[in-house]
């Protein structure tokens, strides 16, 4: 059984690096990647549970580029895992998930290495016209790629889920009160991260009315999240209505065209 749990968890992590080779397609937040993993080890529902708690954790935390600070997709496919398999709360999924994200990160660096040494014979084949040897030296980095992180996701869980369970057991009662006491901040701090890169003046009373909603009507996250859909979609419809306005305001008394001409003259 374990074997065959092992090979669960190697495909969902394989299918969640599938969907970063192609691009920033959102394999990798933690809600798709635990679900993933949890429909693969027939625990959809804990997948999800586990999943949630964890996108909150990692809100803030965003790849861009080449950069890559934690590799939160590999924690939540090994957090979820871990969880399942060990029938533990979520606090121990979230507890095991953040240092192997950033394992994730290390593993990923080094994949890099290998791959930008491969540049210098991309380029060659270029120069030298050979598109089937740049499309098979492709396809070889590729099928590298996907197979490095299934072998990781299989050994991680064949070699590793006894000792992590003997790790949990180990735990005193105390300390693992305090990891579920800081799992439960650990999702404050991944909102704060979110609201440094987002936090603007205009935006404040938006954040503060999804805070009244919770502290002063016993609002759920769901509800919450209602609301705020369907204010967005109101302010999306009025800001499309003032474009339009605009845009037959500036048609009718020309002043684009006069605002180009003297442009024109002015060069």
């Amino acid at each position: 059984m374990m074997l065959v749990n092992a090979i669960m968890v190697g495909i969902a992590l394989a299918i969640q690096k599938w969907g970063d080779w192609y691009g920033s397609i959102g394999f990798n937040r933690p809600m798709i990647a635990c679900t993933i993993t949890g429909i693969l080890l027939g625990h959809f529902k804990e997948g999800i549970m586990i999943g949630a708690a964890l996108e909150l954790v990692y809100l803030g935390s965003i790849s861009l580029g080449g950069v890559m600070p934690q590799d939160f997709g590999m924690g939540s496919v090994f957090g979820a895992a871990f969880g399942i398999l060990l029938s533990a709360k979520t606090s121990v999924a979230i507890a095991l998930s953040l240092p192997i994200s950033m394992l994730g990160t290390l593993i990923y660096q080094l994949f890099k290495i290998w791959a930008t040494a491969l540049v210098p014979r991309f380029e060659k084949h270029l120069k030298n016209h050979n598109i089937k040897a740049f499309n098979r030296l492709w396809q070889i980095q590729r099928a590298t790629y996907l197979l490095m992180w299934f072998i990781l996701g299989f050994v991680g869980i064949a070699a590793g889920t006894d000792a992590i369970k003997n790790l949990v057991n180990a735990i005193p009662d105390q300390i693992m009160s305090g990891l579920t006491v800081a799992a439960g901040m650990l999702p404050a701090v991944g909102i704060a991260l979110l609201m440094i890169t987002l936090w603007d003046k205009n935006l404040a009373p938006w954040f503060f009315l999804g805070f009244g909603i919770v502290a002063f009507f016993k609002g759920t996250m769901i509800e919450v999240a209602f609301i705020g859909i369907c204010i967005a979609v109101l302010v999306a419809i009025s800001d499309l209505k003032k474009h339009q306005e605009t845009k037959v305001i500036t048609r009718t008394d020309g002043s684009d065209d006069k605002d180009v001409e003297e442009d024109f003259f002015n060069d």
